[in-house]
């Protein structure tokens, strides 16, 4: 990533985003992976 082409708060904001992305398809797979 180019950090000269981001400010602070738009790179604080991809980075929740993949965060947040992350940890809903963590919990998706996981209750996908659950007994039914």
């Amino acid at each position: 990533m180019a950090k000269s082409s981001l400010d602070d708060s738009t790179a604080d904001a991809v980075v929740a985003v993949v965060i947040v992305s992350v940890a809903v398809l963590s919990v998706v797979e996981w209750l996908s992976g659950l007994p039914a």
